[in-house]
């Protein structure tokens, strides 16, 4: 569909294009490549794979009963992807156990900051109580629910 605007004879095209979704992003990515160099390491994501620091745990070989997926982002940043503990092992240590693992490889790594997202239903209480900090929610996502943000320092 067209929409035209009276003003500079500008067109409106709401049809989907690879090509021009690939135009746009390279002229976002050359706007940002000018206003700051770190900003556009975000863009080496697409080729660069992240640094993975994971951890499992497992009580017979092949048989996981937790486990937790981070990786150091493009902003040295590092964020927890995913962390699961089996029902019948929560209450445990574990989940703390696999935080603390990956927050000291990050540490070793040189970095200083972590960050991660939750939901309500999940483990907000665990994560505040490890110190971790809410700097942001997004409610109704999914409807009737909230998407919460956390951070924390890991060293000054």
């Amino acid at each position: 569909m067209f929409i035209k605007s009276d003003k500079d004879n500008i067109i409106f095209n709401d049809t989907n294009s690879e090509e021009r979704r690939e135009f746009i992003n390279n002229k976002l990515f050359e706007f940002n490549q000018a206003q700051s160099e770190k900003v556009v390491e975000c863009d080496r994501l697409k080729t660069d794979p992240p640094t993975f620091i994971e951890i499992y745990a497992e009580i017979k070989p092949q048989k996981l009963v937790g486990g937790l997926v981070s990786y150091i982002d493009w902003a040295r940043w590092l964020y927890i992807d995913r962390i699961w503990v089996d029902a019948n092992y929560r209450k445990q240590g574990i989940g703390q156990y696999l935080i603390k693992f990956v927050e000291q490889k990050a540490i070793n790594k040189g970095i200083k900051r972590v960050r991660l997202c939750t939901f309500d239903f999940q483990a907000l209480p665990f994560y505040k109580k490890l110190g971790y900090k809410v700097y942001g929610e997004l409610e109704d996502f999914p409807e009737g629910h909230t998407l919460y943000y956390l951070k924390k320092v890991l060293l000054n």
